[in-house]
């Protein structure tokens, strides 16, 4: 592990969750796999299967514990910046014992564990396997701590920052490269491959991409792109995204095949507008909701023959980034959440037609002036070799 991340990042999330921890009466913090192990780990392992918990417990006060399967053992000692990593033997259970072990050689022997029980958390435990580690720490209470999670986690260091502008300019590279290299007559599966392939040789990790192509098909949003030749005329969609050191981009950007007709060059600079009127609001302080509400507004008045509002149908016009390209909060008129410097947002309104699928995602940190636009894509619509 970098010294910058074990050095740096390491004391600094562990203190936090700590200070958090005792302004919500935690002793402790049970986090099970997933995201959150990460963040408090360093530890980028993920199991693909419930046959090996991963652990980590973090008391109010001392050092974390890491509790592994004994095949991860050398591997989390590794990449983890946590000292004290156990192992256990037996697949498919949760190491209850093992869990318990921490807990007393941290002189827990009751309290208030805060778990991953809640908001868009969850224990990477078969349910019989939670009722089993339940009743093991029956003077334990496990409460919800999703919300301090959360917390912790969607405001972001100049380290997390700088790997997200990293996926933000990897997405633009390939975008170019990708549209640069379709032609007419590619399968959608193929443009789609293509710019995977553009993502994950530019950084090094996992990549996604969904495509939508073709008259009749815009409204499909995310549909799956398939053998379908794109023709001239046909808009080709792409949103995508890729991971840099475990923080993911997530935008879209668009071509059409033998260049844009007048209304799809229309329709894509009234949602590249609407978008930006979004991110001119982004800043500390400022409620998602306002930014949202002007959004809407935006799409209400675009005046096009819409066949789908898809911000309407997706119920939000952006979300948070980082570890996962979808997080809290969501950028809606119902979510209470006010942005502070350091939040990485979505700012994505959109709209289908019969003649394409306009959305203009960007990719937005906060910061103590205003913020900063990580989505450095060119927004106005390439042209695809005819």
């Amino acid at each position: 592990m970098a010294d910058a991340w074990r050095d740096g990042e390491a004391p600094r999330r562990i203190a936090a969750a700590q200070r958090a921890m005792a302004a919500e009466g935690l002793d402790a913090l049970l986090v099970i796999g997933g995201a959150n192990l990460t963040y408090l780990s360093g530890y980028p392992g993920v199991e693909r299967t419930l046959a090996r918990a991963l652990v980590l417990l973090l008391p109010r006060a001392g050092a974390p514990c890491l509790i592994v399967h004994d095949f991860r053992r050398h591997q989390a000692a590794w990449y983890s910046w946590v000292e004290d990593v156990r192992g256990y033997s037996r697949l498919s259970e949760a190491p209850v014992e093992a869990i318990r072990g921490a807990l007393a050689d941290r002189g827990l022997t009751g309290g208030r564990i805060g778990a991953e029980l809640g908001y868009e958390q969850r224990l990477n435990l078969p349910l019989a396997e939670l009722e089993r580690l339940r009743d093991a720490l029956e003077r334990f209470e496990l409460v919800d701590a999703a919300a301090l999670l959360w917390g912790l986690r969607m405001r972001k260091s100049p380290l997390e920052i700088a790997r997200l502008r990293r996926a933000g300019q990897v997405t633009a590279d390939a975008y170019a490269a990708c549209f640069a290299a379709a032609r007419a007559g590619m399968g959608e599966d193929e443009i789609a491959l293509r710019m995977r392939l553009e993502l994950v040789r530019r950084a090094g990790g996992d990549a996604w991409v969904v495509l939508g192509s073709g008259r009749g098909r815009y409204h499909l949003a995310v549909g799956f792109p398939g053998p379908r030749p794109v023709e001239p005329g046909d808009m080709v969609w792409m949103d995508a995204g890729c991971s840099v050191g475990g923080y993911w981009s997530d935008y879209s950007r668009a071509g059409v095949v033998g260049g844009a007709s007048a209304e799809q060059r229309e329709a894509q600079a009234l949602l590249q507008e609407a978008t930006a009127a979004g991110v001119r609001l982004v800043g500390a302080g400022v409620p998602v909701a306002e930014i949202a509400h002007a959004c809407n507004r935006r799409l209400a008045d675009l005046g096009l023959p819409l066949v789908a509002n898809l911000s309407d149908l997706a119920a939000r016009i952006g979300h948070g980034i980082g570890l996962e390209y979808t997080e809290p909060p969501h950028v809606a008129e119902y979510d209470p959440t006010v942005l502070e410097a350091g939040m990485v947002i979505s700012v994505e309104p959109g709209v289908a037609t019969e003649y394409g699928l306009f959305h203009v995602e960007e990719n937005v940190v906060v910061t103590e002036e205003g913020c900063q636009v990580l989505s450095v894509a060119p927004r106005e619509l390439w042209s695809i070799a005819g």
